[in-house]
Parts: C-alpha cells; structure tokens; sequence
C-alpha cells in the first residue's frame, strides 16, 4: 500500500508540473516582455505570438484593441490601434468619403511603422471587403501590406 501511495504522488506531480498555463510568458524573451511593459504599463489581456520578425503581442488598453509587433531585441517594429471614424485625418476621411463613401468603411485602425503613422480601414464590398491602407494625407500605399 505505501507504494501504491507513494506511485500515485509521483504520477500526480508529474502531471500538475505539465501544466502549460504556469507561466504564460515562459517562451517570451524577457526584453521583449520589458520593453512591452514599459510602453504599456496598463495593457490588459496580452497574448504573445512569435512570427518571422518577432514577438506579436494583442493586448487591450484603455477599452481599445492594440497590436505591436515587438523584435526580439525589444525594438517596436510597428503598433496597431484601433480607432473610430472621428479619430481619422480630414485628408484621409475626405478621400474615403469620396472614393466609397462613409457608410461602407469598416474597422478604421491608426499604424505606425517606425516614425511613420498610416491608417487603414476595410471598404464593404458586395462579394468581400477590400483592405486598404493611407498615408495622413489620404493616399493609398501599394507599397505597404494592410496588417490583419
């Protein structure tokens, strides 16, 4: 009986140390985790993914969806925040208003890649939705993916 006692502690501590929701961060450099939190000491609900330039990171601040793509040397690549319509350039909502109209803009979002400061929004289409993306002065990039 004292093995038995003894076998089961053993297997019942093998598996509560499998636990994968120990430490949620485990996999992330600590200078990424440091640098996220010093420029986002109130983010609430942050998820860490890492892809091919680092460590994407969701996170909920001030009642709003942010993105930041982070290196793994704790440099913000690009961030991502989403906005309404009042928070958008004149010059952007001017051309938007002009090309589709206001009433089929969906999703406006403000991104900053590096100094630069874009903004990108979807147009609802009848089939599917267009993703675009415009400098401040409400001119489409090509040149730039719209970040999903």
């Amino acid at each position: 009986m004292n093995f038995r006692n003894l076998f089961l502690m053993l297997v019942s501590a093998l598996l509560l140390s499998c636990d994968s929701d120990d430490y949620p961060y485990a996999e992330v450099p600590s200078v990424v985790l440091n640098e996220f939190r010093t420029q986002y000491p109130d983010a609430a609900d942050a998820e860490f993914k890492q892809d091919a330039k680092g460590y994407e990171v969701d996170f909920d601040l001030e009642g709003k969806d942010y993105s930041a793509v982070i290196d793994a040397s704790g440099n913000i690549l690009k961030e991502k925040k989403e906005i309404v319509w009042d928070e958008l350039p004149s010059q952007v909502q001017h051309s938007l208003q002009k090309k589709y109209g206001q009433k089929k803009i969906e999703d406006p979002e403000r991104v900053k890649l590096g100094q630069e400061i874009y903004y990108q929004v979807e147009v609802d289409r009848f089939f599917r939705d267009d993703r675009i993306l415009l400098n401040k002065a409400g001119r489409l990039n090509p040149n730039l993916d719209y970040w999903k």
